[in-house]
């Protein structure tokens, strides 16, 4: 079983992730094959998003539209989360298991040496107990999936991180903050907030066109990056 959110393995038997709460897949190829279809769908909530964010700008130019600009752009649907930050998630939630875990069959264990007496006796005494080492057992086996999860997540981290230095460069060669605002029609008349719309739909065009990228969030977050370096710094 696997959680496609968490990109986490489980035990068989569990269908709920202990993680996030979400619902289970049956395999990592499943769980991959649901991404691209969510990914496929954010892409053309995106290209409509757009679409609906020029016609609302040029409504507002020709002074047909008195919308305040936070009514016409959405929030975005999520932020994206880096390998380095779901990395430091898992790993904290991972110790966090093993904790809760070692306490627990640390609990069962002077239980059922008799080094602590419970107030309870026969059938009752006998299901507390076991239940304190099943669920003991349970967390440690979260703590190894979720730690084994983590260990294969760590290598991409540097792989991510040069992954985005590339693409930013890429983009820094190719277009400076000149040739983006020679994109824009009548630059004049646009307001500062508008100007930064444009200039920020200009960059996010530019990477899904020229890298094909399949997260939204992913160009979301490299658009803010490219757009303080070219416009901000």
């Amino acid at each position: 079983m696997y959680c496609p959110k968490c990109d986490m393995e489980f035990i068989d038997r569990i269908t709920v992730c202990t993680d996030c709460g979400g619902p289970l897949v049956e395999s990592e190829a499943a769980a991959k094959a649901m991404k691209e279809k969510e990914q496929q769908e954010l892409l053309l909530k995106q290209q409509e998003y757009l679409d609906r964010l020029n016609q609302q700008l040029e409504e507002m130019q020709d002074g047909e539209s008195n919308v305040h600009l936070d009514a016409v752009i959405p929030r975005p649907a999520k932020v994206y989360e880096t390998k380095a930050e779901k990395y430091q998630d898992l790993k904290s939630s991972a110790w966090a298991f093993l904790v809760v875990g070692g306490l627990l069959l640390g609990a069962g264990a002077v239980c059922w040496m008799g080094i602590i007496n419970l107030p309870m006796t026969g059938i009752s005494k006998l299901i507390f107990q076991g239940a304190l080492t099943v669920m003991g057992i349970f967390s440690m086996a979260v703590y190894f999936s979720t730690a084994r999860s983590a260990r294969r997540l760590q290598p991409e981290i540097h792989k991510e991180k040069q992954q985005t230095e590339e693409l930013i460069a890429w983009f820094s060669d190719n277009w400076k903050a000149s040739d983006i605002d020679m994109e824009i029609e009548d630059r004049e008349s646009l307001s500062e907030e508008e100007m930064s719309l444009k200039r920020f739909q200009i960059i996010q065009d530019y990477l899904i066109t020229g890298k094909d990228l399949p997260d939204p969030a992913y160009v979301d977050a490299l658009c803010e990056e490219i757009y303080g370096r070219l416009f901000e710094s």
